[in-house]
């Protein structure tokens, strides 16, 4: 018996799967690329320079 219910648990766990988060992710991946992967024949670099935001500036410096 508690085989059969955790089976179907795995069953329906795996249905909801396929029937909700796999159609998500492939519409998602469809209408846009969330990684930027797709090259770029004009970009002269992919790179991109961190915000700059102060906080770390003074975590570095050596004691006085």
């Amino acid at each position: 018996m508690q085989a059969t219910r955790r089976a179907a648990v795995y069953l329906l766990l795996a249905v909801a799967y396929a029937v909700v988060v796999l159609p998500v992710g492939l519409v998602a991946r469809l209408i846009r690329d969330p990684l930027r992967r797709r090259p770029d024949a004009s970009a002269g670099s992919y790179w991109s320079a961190p915000p700059r935001t102060g906080a770390a500036e003074g975590r570095y410096a050596a004691p006085r």
